[in-house]
């Protein structure tokens, strides 16, 4: 066994906390230095990787380690439902949930004060389907996964383009993420946040269709209309690559003795590229929306220089961008402007595997392997971030959701 599987197996179980205040069930949390709170996409990434370790290790490695089938069950499950008992009439489920500290209550009190708020990261049916597949069924409450994936359609989806975008830049995952972080309000039709809710739809459609529900004919037609919608507005066929959109189109109006001017011809486009290559023009890759060629180009990216794939793994902002910085941040927001994150590098190896990009999906996980064996070696601890040349770490020792999908990358 390396080091990588011993470190795992001795620090699952530390991100498995069980129910406190309005977190009624057992639920996951980001890593050692967590305690009461609940996040989404950080609670999928780890479930993910619980999921991959039972059936690497097998049940009685896990139950040596402290993690048993039932246990891990609950904090899946209960990680799910925990999101769902928060949802809102309206369909908003917050982003995260809180039992204590500078969250609690948070979300809660600003939708009841009408603040547009970013709905929960779109990783939730995904999240239910894998609770419900590492249960064996486990009752999911479907009609609110409906109204969740409803709140998107209302409240952060563009008619004219056919994208979903951001209500702000506050808590977005990829937290200063240039298409995203300082710009306007309802602006942002970010490549992430469109791969990822075409996931959903494609996780709600295989829900409803394991119960026999019609209705995962619909849910697989929005899938099918968002992935014709991103090839239609982001894929790039100049630069062979995706990218985010601004939607945040408004018109002027100016008239002079009569004549109103801007109104002769009027803007064909339905969004405008904003051109800016991070780790997310990949994710096209990662969720099945792109054809062969266009991840043949995808792939050229990464093999042409080094502006991407670095000593130790994909920079999550291309090198030749303006705005790469590997500045430690002192805090909120957390660097993505150039650092490697696990979870960039897995997200874009699987893309790799997915079209069969055998030998790059290789490199990419030796050079991952070593930015995590280096980190254990040195500090015999896993790290938020990573410089992406040297494999120094960054910040926040003992945080795990990000690092652990690494299991999958080992077998």
């Amino acid at each position: 066994m390396n080091n990588i599987e011993k470190y795992l197996l001795a620090h699952f179980k530390d991100v498995l906390k069980p129910p406190v205040k309005n977190l009624k069930k057992p639920f996951i949390v980001p890593g050692t230095g967590y305690l009461t709170e609940l996040w989404g996409w950080d609670a999928y990434w780890e479930a993910l990787s619980i999921k991959r370790a039972f059936e690497v290790f097998g049940e009685e490695e896990l139950f040596r380690a402290g993690v048993s089938k039932k246990t891990a069950t609950e904090h899946i499950c209960g990680s799910v439902i925990n999101f769902l008992d928060a949802q809102e009439q309206d369909g908003y489920i917050p982003i995260m949930v809180s039992a204590g500290g500078l969250f609690e209550g948070f979300f809660q009190q600003e939708h009841a004060k009408g603040t547009p708020l970013n709905q929960h990261l779109p990783f939730l049916c995904q999240f239910a389907l894998l609770a419900s597949d590492f249960a064996g069924d486990y009752g999911l409450n479907v009609e609110k996964l409906i109204k969740y994936m409803h709140y998107f359609e209302e409240e952060q989806y563009d008619e004219k383009s056919g994208l979903y975008f951001w209500k702000d830049d506050i808590m977005v995952g990829v937290d200063n993420n240039p298409t995203v972080f300082y710009r306007p309000k309802n602006s942002a039709a970010d490549i992430f946040l469109n791969c990822f809710i075409y996931l959903e739809y494609k996780a709600l459609a295989e829900i409803l269709t394991r119960s026999g529900d019609g209705r995962a004919k619909l849910a697989l037609d929005k899938a099918e209309k968002l992935k014709d919608a991103i090839n239609r507005e982001m894929w790039d066929e100049r630069d062979g690559i995706y990218y985010s959109q601004d939607i945040g189109v408004y018109k002027n109006r100016c008239v002079v003795k009569g004549v109103e001017l801007h109104s002769g011809l009027a803007p064909h486009w339905n969004a405008f590229p904003l051109k800016v290559r991070f780790w997310g023009c990949f994710l096209p890759m990662y969720a099945g929306i792109c054809n062969d060629i266009q991840a043949e180009r995808l792939c050229a990216h990464l093999t042409e220089n080094d502006d991407f794939l670095a000593g130790y793994g994909i920079r999550t902002l291309a090198k030749n961008e303006k705005m790469y910085s590997l500045v430690k941040s002192a805090g909120n927001p957390s660097n993505w402007l150039g650092a490697v994150w696990v979870i960039a590098n897995y997200c874009v190896y699987k893309g790799l595997v997915n079209y069969n990009k055998r030998e790059l999906a290789r490199i990419l996980k030796d050079k991952t392997v070593k930015l995590l064996n280096k980190a254990l070696d040195n500090e015999g601890d896993l790290f938020e971030s990573y410089h992406p040349d040297t494999g120094e770490h960054f910040m926040h020792p003992g945080f795990l959701s990000h690092n652990l999908p690494v299991i999958d990358m080992l077998n």
